[in-house]
C-alpha cells in the first residue's frame, strides 16, 4: 500500500510540474526516482535536486548549467577562455509538457556579451530512471569552441559524523575513493573515453544510496568524467572536447538518477550504480553477442587458457624459457589447459623501441622455435607492439647522440603522417623510456598508418603469433590531430572511434590471410570495441598505486560475460593480487621464476653469465620516476675477483646514474625473523662521491620494512669485502639489492653471497623453495579457471556479492577481507560463489546466500567454489 501511494503521489506531480509561458521563473522536471527544479531567478542554475523516493535534497548549492571553453579563431597560441551559464545577458526558461515526458528549456542569450547563445534541455518521463540532459551552442564567426562542460551538479556530503561516503568512476584503474568529502577542496579524479574510461558513468553515495551520472553514447565521442571537491560539497560534470565554430550540438544524452540497495540488509554500493547503466549498455552495438556465443574466436579461447609472461632477458636466454613451460607449466599443470605465452622485449632495438621490429629479438630463428615449443605444450604466442608511436631516439649518450637515432628515416617516410598539434607542429614526446630520447604518433586518421601497423602485425603473426595487441594506445586514445590533410576533420571528434575500430578490424582481417585464428586486442579496456577483440588487458589492480583508493572491478562488473579479462602487470609474488585477480574472474596470469628446483636464493652472485645488458638473473634498471639512468653495465672479463668475469658499472657525467638489481623473495632459507648477511667483493676507480650497495626489504606493496647500506671503496686499490647484517622484519615479503652508482667512476662487483647467520656464528648460503611461493595459489587458480570454474569465471555474469562476515586484513593502508569472494551466474541460470582465504592463516567466514547462512573454514590460500 506504502508503494501505490507513493506512485499516486508521483502521477500527481507531475501533472502539477509548473509550466509556463515564455519566461517562466522556475521549473521542476521529474520522475518517479528524481526531480530538478531549475530557476531563471538564478540564471537558470540547478536550485535544486531532489531523490523523490527517499525524500532528501542532493544539492549542496545551487549551480550553473555549464561552462564553455573557447578561444580565438585567429590566435595562433589557441589561448582559452571561459563563459558559463550565469553569464547571460538574457535567460528564458520554459517548460514543457511533450506527452508522455516533461522536460524544460533553457535558453541563454548573448553569453558574456560575445555574440555567444547556448540552449539547454532536460526531460524526464514516467517508466525511465533518467534525467535527460542536452545542450546546443552557437558560436559567432571569430571563436573556436574547445570543450563544453556540462551539465554540472554540486552534490551535499555528510555534515556530521563519520563519513561513510563514496566515489566510483567507471575507470580501468578508478577504484573506489572512500570519503572524498574529507578531500582538500580543489582535489580532482577524471577519466576520459577513449583514454582511462572503460564505461561511461560515474557515481557519488553513502550507504542509503546516491546520484549516478552516464553518458550514453553510442557513437563514441571523446568525452571526460569529472568529481572534485568544492569548499561546499562534491562537484560531478562531463567535459565535451570539441572543435567547433558555428554550431555545436551534443549528440547524446547525459543522465542523471539516484539509486539505491534493493536489499534491506546490505548497504548501497557502486554495482547499485552500475546496473543501471548496464540496463542500457546491453542494448548498445557492443554486447551484440556475449563472449560464450562468438564465433568470430578460436575454440581454445573459450577453454579457460592461463597466461605467462616473458621479458628480454627471459628472450636472451630462450632455453630457460623452453626449461620453464616444459619442467614446469607442463609437470603441474592440468593438461590441455591453453597458454597465452606473452613476450616482452620482442622488438629488435630494445624494449618498446618502434617501429623497426624485425627481426626480432634475439633472432627471428630462435623467436620462430620458441613459438614451436610453445606449441607443443598448447601455448599461443602474443606480442604488443607500441602502437602507432614512432621512436625518433633513444638512450642519449654523454655527447649528446643517441644509442638509436630514426630520425632520417622518419622524416623521408613518415612525417607527413604523424599527429599534428593547433599550430600544424608535430607533436612530439619525451617519455622516460627512452631515456632521453623522443617519439611522436602517427595520425589513424590517416589510412596511410592503419596500413602501416596493419603490416607490422602480419609481419608478428608470419613468426608463429596467434595474439597481437595493439599495446600503448590505452583504451583507444591517441592524441587529437589538427591536420587537414588526412581525411579526419580536424580536432577530436567521433571520427577518432572510427578510425580505431577500423584499425582493429583491418588488422584482424590481414593478420587472417596468414593465421585464420589470429586474435587482436589493444591496451586498457573501452567498451565501444568490445566485439572486435577476444582478450581484453586490464589494469583495475593499479589503483593501489593511487592514495585512497581500493580496487573495483567495475569493467569486469558490467562486461564480464561479453569479454575475458587479465592483469596486464602482475607483480611477482604478490598472492593477495593473485586472489583478487581470481575471484573477479580474470585469466590466471604467471610471473614466472627462473629459480626452479633446488639452488641459492640469489641468482648468479658470481656475475659468471650474462644476459643482454646485465648478468644473468639481474635487472639494469633504465631509470626511476621519470628520471633515466643512463650508466652502462658491462660484463669485464679482464678485471675479476674470482671466476671469470666480474660486473663493471660506470657513469660518464656527473648526472649519471647506474644501477643492476635483483629481488630474493620471502621463501625456502629465507623466511622472515631470521638473521641474514649480503656480501660482496668491489673496487673502484675515479668516484667523485661516496657510493653503496643498497639493501631494503619491502612488503608486497613496496612498503619498505628496512634498508642497509654497504659502502664501496671510493679510492682506487685492490678488491675490497664489504658486508652487511640484517634481520627479516614482519610483513617482509622481499629483499631489493641494489648495485647502484651515482656521479662519475667506475665500480667493479663480483662474488656477492647472501647468507645466513647461525646461532653459532657460522654462515650458510640461503636456499631458495623447491617451487615458487605463489604455486599451490596458482595451480588452484588454472585448475578452477579450465575447469569446473569455467562457466562462471570465464563465460558467466558477475553478480553483487553475497554478505561475508569474515576478518579484515591490511595492505597499504587499505582494508581488506580475509576472505575474499564474489558471485556468477552461468549461461545455463546456475550460480556460484568463489572464495579465496587471501591470508597465511586459516580463516572462517559466514556467508549469507539463497536464504541461508553457511559457515565457511578454509585453509590459507585455499580456493573454493560453491555451487
Amino acid at each position: 500500500m506504502g508503494n501505490l501511494c507513493r506512485y499516486v503521489l508521483v502521477g500527481l506531480l507531475l501533472q502539477l510540474i509548473t509550466f509556463g509561458a515564455k519566461g517562466a521563473d522556475r521549473v521542476t522536471v521529474e520522475n518517479e526516482r528524481i526531480a530538478v527544479t531549475l530557476t531563471a531567478d538564478a540564471q537558470a542554475a540547478v536550485a535544486s535536486l531532489q531523490d523523490v523516493v527517499r525524500q532528501r535534497e542532493l544539492m549542496a548549492e545551487s549551480a550553473q548549467l555549464f561552462t564553455l571553453e573557447l578561444s580565438e579563431q585567429g590566435d595562433p597560441d589557441a589561448k582559452r577562455f571561459y563563459v558559463s551559464s550565469r553569464e547571460a545577458k538574457e535567460v528564458v526558461l520554459t517548460g514543457e509538457n511533450d506527452k508522455p515526458g516533461s522536460g524544460a528549456r533553457v535558453e541563454f542569450r548573448n553569453l558574456a556579451g560575445r555574440a555567444i547563445d547556448a540552449v539547454c534541455t532536460v526531460k524526464a518521463a514516467k517508466g525511465d530512471p533518467w534525467l535527460r540532459w542536452r545542450i546546443e551552442v552557437n558560436v559567432p564567426d571569430g571563436l573556436v569552441l574547445e570543450q563544453v562542460q556540462f551539465p554540472m551538479v554540486a552534490l551535499r556530503t555528510p555534515e556530521e559524523g563519520e563519513p561513510d561516503d563514496a566515489l566510483v568512476l567507471g575507470a580501468t584503474k578508478g577504484g573506489v575513493y572512500r570519503r572524498p568529502s574529507a578531500w582538500k577542496a580543489g582535489q580532482a579524479v577524471s577519466a576520459s573515453q577513449p583514454g582511462s574510461l572503460a564505461a561511461q558513468f560515474a557515481c557519488y553515495y553513502d550507504n542509503g544510496g546516491g546520484l549516478v551520472t552516464a553518458a550514453l553514447d553510442a557513437r563514441g565521442y571523446r568525452k571526460s568524467v569529472r568529481a572534485a571537491r568544492t569548499p561546499n560539497g562534491m562537484s560531478l560534470q562531463w567535459l565535451h572536447p570539441c572543435f567547433h565554430a558555428g554550431r555545436f550540438a551534443l549528440d547524446f544524452d547525459v543522465v542523471q538518477t539516484v539509486f539505491a540497495s534493493p536489499d534491506a540488509d546490505r548497504p548501497a554500493d557502486w554495482r547499485d550504480a552500475a546496473d543501471l547503466y548496464k540496463a542500457w549498455a546491453i542494448e548498445q552495438p557492443w554486447c551484440a553477442r556475449k563472449f560464450a556465443d562468438r564465433d568470430d574466436l578460436p575454440a581454445w579461447l573459450k577453454e579457460g587458457p592461463a597466461m605467462v609472461r616473458f621479458n628480454r632477458s627471459w628472450l636472451a636466454e630462450p632455453e630457460l624459457i623452453e626449461q620453464w613451460l616444459k619442467t614446469y607449466w607442463k609437470k603441474h599443470f592440468p593438461a590441455e589447459t591453453p597458454l597465452v605465452i606473452a613476450y616482452w622485449g620482442w622488438e629488435k632495438v630494445d624494449t618498446w623501441i618502434t617501429p623497426d621490429y624485425f627481426p626480432v629479438f634475439p633472432s627471428d630463428e630462435v623467436f620462430e622455435r620458441l613459438t614451436q615449443v610453445g606449441k607443443s605444450v598448447g601455448g599461443h604466442a602474443f606480442l604488443w607492439p607500441s602502437g602507432y608511436h614512432y621512436t625518433l631516439t633513444h638512450r642519449k649518450q654523454p655527447d649528446g647522440s643517441f644509442f638509436w637515432d630514426d630520425r632520417e628515416r622518419f622524416d623521408a617516410t613518415a612525417r607527413p603522417h604523424a599527429i599534428r598539434g593547433r599550430n600544424g607542429e608535430v607533436l612530439v614526446r619525451t617519455p622516460s623510456w627512452l631515456q632521453g630520447g623522443q617519439c611522436v604518433t602517427m595520425c589513424p586518421g590517416d589510412p596511410w598508418t592503419i596500413d602501416w601497423l596493419n603490416r607490422i602485425a602480419v609481419e608478428i603473426v608470419r613468426r608463429g603469433v596467434d595474439l597481437v595487441q595493439v599495446d600503448q594506445v590505452v583504451g583507444g586514445n591517441f592524441p587529437v590531430c589538427y591536420a587537414a590533410d588526412h581525411g579526419h576533420e580536424p580536432g577530436p571528434g567521433p571520427w577518432c572511434t572510427d578510425v580505431f575500430r577500423e584499425q582493429l578490424e583491418t588488422m584482424l582481417e590481414a593478420c587472417r590471410e596468414v593465421n585464420p585464428e589470429a586474435v587482436v586486442c589493444f591496451e586498457e579496456p573501452n567498451e565501444w570495441f568490445i566485439q572486435q577483440v577476444g582478450i581484453q588487458d586490464y589494469r583495475d589492480w593499479e589503483v593501489m598505486r593511487r592514495d585512497g583508493a581500493e580496487p573495483a572491478s567495475v569493467f569486469n562488473y558490467v562486461y564480464h560475460e561479453y569479454l575475458p579479462t587479465f592483469q596486464s602487470n602482475p607483480q611477482p609474488g604478490n598472492r593477495l593480487q593473485a586472489a583478487y585477480c581470481l575471484v573477479n574472474g580474470q585469466i590466471p596470469h604467471f610471473v614466472p621464476s627462473r629459480a626452479l628446483g633446488p639452488g641459492p636464493a640469489l641468482v648468479n652472485g658470481s656475475m659468471e653469465t650474462w644476459s643482454q645488458d646485465a648478468p644473468t638473473g639481474w635487472d639494469k634498471v633504465s631509470g626511476y620516476r621519470d628520471r633515466a639512468y643512463p650508466g652502462r653495465a658491462d660484463h669485464d672479463r679482464d678485471v675479476r675477483h674470482g671466476g671469470e668475469a666480474s660486473l663493471r658499472l660506470s657513469n660518464g657525467e656527473a648526472d649519471e646514474m647506474v644501477q643492476v638489481s635483483q629481488n630474493v623473495r620471502i621463501g625456502g632459507g629465507f623466511q622472515v625473523g631470521g638473521t641474514y648477511r649480503l656480501s660482496a667483493w668491489m673496487k673502484s676507480h675515479g668516484l667523485a662521491q661516496p657510493n653503496g650497495i643498497l639493501l631494503a626489504t619491502f612488503t608486497e606493496e613496496m612498503q619498505a620494512t628496512g634498508s642497509w647500506r654497504i659502502p664501496m671503496p671510493q679510492a682506487a686499490g685492490d678488491w675490497q669485502r664489504g658486508e652487511a647484517a640484517f634481520t627479516v622484519a614482519e610483513g617482509t615479503r622481499f629483499l631489493r639489492i641494489m648495485l647502484h652508482v651515482n656521479g662519475p667512476g667506475t665500480v667493479w662487483i663480483d662474488d656477492v653471497a647472501l647468507d645466513e647467520i647461525d646461532p653459532d656464528g657460522g654462515a650458510t648460503p640461503v636456499a631458495r623453495p623447491d617451487k615458487p611461493a605463489d604455486h599451490d595459489l596458482m595451480r588452484q587458480w588454472v585448475t578452477l579457471f579450465h575447469g569446473e570454474g569455467r562457466p562462471y569465471l570465464l563465460l558467466g555474469k558477475m553478480l553483487h556479492p553475497p554478505r561475508l562476515d569474515v576478518a579484515t586484513q591490511e595492505s597499504q593502508g587499505r582494508q581488506f577481507a580475509a576472505i575474499l569472494h564474489n558471485a556468477f551466474e552461468a549461461i545455463d541460470g546456475s550460480q556460484a560463489v568463489v572464495l579465496v582465504n587471501a591470508t597465511d592463516s586459516p580463516q572462517t567466514g559466514r556467508l549469507h546466500w539463497r536464504g541461508s547462512a553457511h559457515t565457511i573454514t578454509l585453509e590459507p590460500w585455499e580456493v573454493r567454489l560453491m555451487r
